[in-house]
């Protein structure tokens, strides 16, 4: 049918080996889902592909999923492998900071916080289906940018099932706490964390509400506690980083697993 006023006809993006979507419905203690997967067109491994999980995914999915599909073909130069990519994105109604926040909600009964909800949802249900469309749930990275990268920080805290954790401009501000309770790596031992940031995110001409974020300070802050990868990006910002650090995240993803 064509748009109206338009000679163009409405389309979904034209991804390269198409997607599959699934909804999952709300429960008493885990919040709605849309779930979007894009398959490598490469042969599954014996073990299963690599997957990467990129929270956002109404934001992020399409724009990763192409990159992956695209630069997979000629990893030898890209050192991107073929993976399958996994995008989330939360029901319309919730609200997008509580949701990824693990502080206290009083008023919840159940006495979950929203990011322990979705981590148990992510934890379970999450990790079977990945399982059944033909992922290695041992080969698994998790993205988030801005209050999902917060929530990725807290999931590597908690040593949720996740192999690797890349967390893009995470809030740090809403629990700084969360950078003493990472755990500790020794020097042997490989990065299982990249931390990316914008280097426009502490510019001088911002205001003052956004530098006391200290977005990049809170971020360097991570390197202590060992197994932690930073990188900023010196011409981007909080909105611009998520998609111009995708094509390191893919590398990231893609580095030589240990057994």
């Amino acid at each position: 049918m064509s748009i109206s006023g338009s000679a163009f006809d409405a389309a979904l993006p034209p991804l390269t080996g198409g997607c599959a979507q699934l909804r999952l419905a709300p429960g008493p203690d885990a919040p709605g889902l849309t779930i979007w997967i894009n398959r490598p067109q490469a042969a599954r491994p014996p073990k299963g592909w690599p997957t990467l999980i990129i929270l956002e995914g109404e934001a992020y999915f399409t724009a990763a999923a192409e990159m992956a599909q695209r630069l997979a073909r000629r990893s030898a130069k890209t050192r991107i492998e073929p993976m399958m990519v996994v995008g989330l994105a939360l029901d319309h109604n919730l609200h997008r900071q509580s949701s990824f926040s693990f502080a206290p909600e009083p008023e919840r009964p159940d006495g979950l916080t929203g990011g322990q909800s979705l981590l148990h949802r992510l934890s379970g249900q999450l990790l079977g289906l990945i399982d059944a469309e033909g992922g290695d749930t041992t080969r698994l990275t998790l993205v988030g940018h801005s209050m999902s990268g917060q929530f990725v920080l807290e999931a590597r805290a908690l040593a949720a099932p996740f192999a690797r954790y890349v967390a893009v401009s995470p809030s740090i501000w809403s629990n700084p706490s969360v950078v003493a309770a990472q755990p500790e790596r020794s020097s042997d031992d490989a990065d299982d964390l990249f931390v990316v940031v914008g280097g426009q995110e502490e510019a001088s001409g911002l205001d003052q509400a956004h530098l006391a974020r200290r977005m990049i300070s809170n971020a360097r802050g991570l390197l202590g506690k060992g197994g932690v990868r930073l990188e900023v990006l010196d011409s981007e910002d909080h909105g611009s980083a998520p998609y111009a650090s995708l094509p390191a995240a893919l590398r990231f993803a893609s580095e030589p697993w240990r057994a």
